[in-house]
Formats: structure tokens, C-alpha cells, sequence
């Protein structure tokens, strides 16, 4: 018999057709209590909140979900009993591989964007990619790109390897979301008007960026996990 608080922020909570959940089993072990379980929809005490009106990524559903008396039987359970807590951290190492690919896509398009619009804009009959405070701009665009690319690669190479790449991870994730935040600005900031209206592009991806420097870990949180690793391979 499950009775848990509504569980908040679910990504997809709409359109899944089951849910893992975390819940503790044991709790005189604490954390080492927690076990994971798959929860299929419409299962009976299992029901979704409102669906939330959000700011950016709105293809994707965002919502509650609510277990009132709901039983699940044991065969539901991933792995042996206080399993929950590993389970839960290797599904946020590998999330945020994901997270950080998402948020490249988005810095790649900001700056495309940015280039082909700076190329064909043209102010006192030149392009205003001849203006060298634009050049500045798709630079730095072009530089955060590569740089967190290489480190998501790193990482999803590392997880392909079996290898460690919780550190890796948390790296990838923190430089290209920030990178995707970085350049939908810088993109919104060479079409200028254009780029505040929904005609064109940059508004969406600096609407949809902003959420990868929160879920799988806020960008404070990946410091605290890159500074928390380092801090055990480079002992004093």
C-alpha cells in the first residue's frame, strides 16, 4: 500500500504510460530504505494533477502525481529492496548527458540563427555581420558551442565505456545549459526586434533553454557534484 505526497515537477507526466517511483520501504534505514517501483497508469489510487502552463518546452507535459491508497505488488519493484537510492543517482548521471545533448540542440540553432540572419541583415548597405561587435557576439555563440559539445561527448563516451562519469556528466550539463541560455540571449541580442516576436525562432529557444539550467539538477548542483568529485580525486 503505497501513500505518498503528490510527487511534483513529473516531465511527461501526461503522456507516460507508466511511472518509476521512489518510495521508502524501510524506514529505520533511511535512504538505504528506498526502493524503486514501475507504476502503470491507471493504476487504482494512481492519478495525475493539473497539467502546468509553462514557459518554455511546452511539447513536453509537466504535471503531478497523486497516490491515494494505491497498492502495488511487489513484482512492480525494480532491482532488490533499498535499491531506490542507486537507481534514482544512475538515472540523474545519464539524465544529465541527456539534458545537456537537449540543451546543445539549442545552442547550435540559437546560433545558426544568429549567422544566417547576421549575413543577409543588412544595415548601411552591409551585411551586419561585417560589424565587428556582431562578429564578437557569433564568436563567443560558436565557442560555447564546441566547448560544451566536446564535454558531452566526453561523458556519453565514458558511459558507453562502463566506465565513472558522474563529474563528466554533471561538466556537460552545466556548460551547455548554460551555453543554450548564453547564446538564445546573444542570438535575441543580433536580430534585435526581430528576435523578441514570435515570427522567427531565437524567442523559443531562449524561452526553452532556460529550463536546462534547472531539471536533472540545477547549475548550483552540478558544481557541488564537479567540486564534491574533484575534491575526492585530488586528496590534500
Amino acid at each position: 500500500l503505497c501513500w505518498l505526497p503528490p510527487q511534483a515537477w513529473i516531465t511527461n507526466a501526461h503522456d507516460a504510460d507508466a511511472a518509476i517511483v521512489i518510495a521508502t520501504t524501510d524506514k529505520s534505514l533511511k535512504h538505504k530504505g528506498l526502493s524503486a517501483f514501475l507504476v502503470e497508469a491507471g493504476t487504482p489510487g494512481f492519478s495525475l494533477g493539473k497539467k502546468e502552463d509553462k514557459l518554455g518546452i511546452r511539447a513536453s507535459s509537466t504535471g503531478n502525481l497523486i497516490f491515494e491508497g494505491c497498492r502495488i505488488p511487489k513484482d512492480s519493484m525494480l532491482g532488490p529492496p533499498g535499491a531506490g537510492f542507486k537507481v534514482a543517482m544512475s538515472t540523474l548521471d545519464g539524465g544529465r548527458i541527456g539534458i545537456a545533448a537537449q540543451a546543445l540542440g539549442i545552442a547550435r540553432a540559437a546560433l545558426e540563427t544568429a549567422t544566417h540572419y547576421a549575413q543577409t541583415r543588412k544595415t548601411f548597405d552591409a551585411p551586419i555581420a561585417k560589424h565587428q561587435a556582431v562578429q564578437f557576439l557569433l564568436a563567443d555563440m560558436a565557442v560555447r558551442y564546441e566547448a560544451a559539445m566536446l564535454l558531452t561527448h566526453r561523458a556519453a563516451n565514458l558511459k558507453d565505456a562502463k566506465a565513472p562519469y558522474t563529474k563528466e556528466a554533471a561538466m556537460a550539463k552545466l556548460a551547455a545549459s548554460e551555453a543554450a541560455t548564453a547564446n538564445a540571449h546573444a542570438c535575441i541580442q543580433v536580430l534585435g526586434g526581430m528576435g523578441y516576436v514570435t515570427e522567427m525562432p531565437a524567442e523559443r529557444y531562449y524561452r526553452d533553454a532556460r529550463i536546462t539550467e534547472i531539471y536533472e539538477g540545477t547549475s548550483e548542483i552540478q558544481r557541488l557534484v564537479i567540486a564534491g568529485q574533484l575534491l575526492k580525486e585530488m586528496p590534500a
